[in-house]
């Protein structure tokens, strides 16, 4: 079977208006007043350096930005019709979906940014966890199901095996950790980073025992994690596809500027992410980002949402998405 791309039907399109076969059709009107939520987390820092540089300009002049602080703030958002573009863990609109919601996956930023940071000098694989006390947070979200998802891989039950505590934020157990109040932790980043540079002005020795996604790519095709990306209502599509447009045309752009200039991207954060700026700059190369269109990474996410399934099912709604769910860019 043959596929247009939207490009490609657009070329035609205006081929055949130009040519007297079908009546013109005017520009959509720049979207008015568009809110976009972003993940409180590091690869939102794409999505921020493309507004920032104009890249909603024309589509969406007047667009604005601000972060979310919980998934119940995001999903206020989205069923009230506020919202309609986002960054988000990639479980989230998954979840959204399965219970009625018209949301579309259209790439993903974060391909992985959990490790294992610890001050016991004894622990250098996951199997050295057994029997030791871990840290982790946001308990039955993602970052604790993706970890039992690979202890499990790992022949390991996290229950039994280890002894598992968790804490409200990833920030709480960095500053444990940093601390001396706790001697290993599951971290995303940059509190990772944050909690090695912490525990070092406290004369403490952190290091990361080893990335989450290395472990799953022990177990999966590819060492990443589709963990976090941009997803958009439906209708925006239909009511503002010049916004789209521009996402598909600027994002990979935006994703170069940002490592190309990490200190810039680092004031960026500070001033739009609540982030610090040494803290980011950092953490950077950590941060595992890329941007790949859902449709390129579908088997990915897949099977990440068939991991999460299988453990917690609600966690994604209790169903796959459908095929239409995945765009392309």
């Amino acid at each position: 079977m043959t596929f247009l791309s939207r490009r490609s039907l657009l070329a035609g399109s205006a081929a055949a208006a130009a040519a007297g076969l079908m009546p013109r059709r005017l520009p959509a009107a720049p979207a008015p007043k568009l809110e976009i939520l972003g993940a409180p987390n590091g690869s939102t820092i794409v999505l921020v350096e493309f507004i920032e540089s104009g890249g909603l300009a024309e589509a969406a002049p007047g667009a604005t930005f601000r972060l979310w602080r919980t998934t119940d703030d995001l999903r206020a958002g989205i069923v009230s019709g506020q919202t309609k573009l986002f960054s988000t863990p990639s479980h989230v609109p998954a979840n959204l979906a399965a219970r009625g919601m018209p949301l579309k996956m259209l790439c993903i930023l974060g391909m992985g940014h959990l490790s294992v940071v610890t001050s016991d000098a004894g622990i250098r694989s996951f199997k050295d966890l057994a029997g030791k006390p871990v840290l982790g947070f946001f308990r039955h979200d993602m970052p604790d199901l993706t970890f039992r998802a690979i202890a499990k891989m790992e022949g390991m039950d996290p229950d039994k095996d280890m002894t598992l505590t968790y804490v409200q934020t990833p920030m709480e157990a960095a500053q444990m950790l940093a601390a001396g109040k706790a001697t290993t932790a599951i971290l995303s980043e940059p509190p990772a980073t944050a909690a090695i540079m912490m525990a070092m002005q406290q004369g403490v020795t952190l290091r990361r025992a080893f990335d989450l996604s290395e472990v799953w790519g022990q177990h999966k095709p590819k060492a990443r994690i589709p963990m976090a990306g941009i997803a958009l209502h439906a209708s925006l599509l239909d009511t503002s596809p010049e916004v789209v447009d521009a996402l598909r045309r600027g994002l990979v752009p935006a994703k170069d500027r940002v490592f190309a200039d990490p200190a810039a991207a680092a004031k960026l954060a500070a001033r739009t992410m609540e982030m610090r700026p040494q803290v980011f700059e950092k953490a950077l190369p950590r941060f595992s980002i890329d941007v790949v269109s859902a449709k390129a990474a579908k088997a990915e996410l897949v099977d990440f949402y068939s991991t999460l399934l299988a453990l917690e099912p609600e966690a994604v709604g209790g169903r796959l998405p459908p095929d239409d769910f995945y765009l392309d860019l």
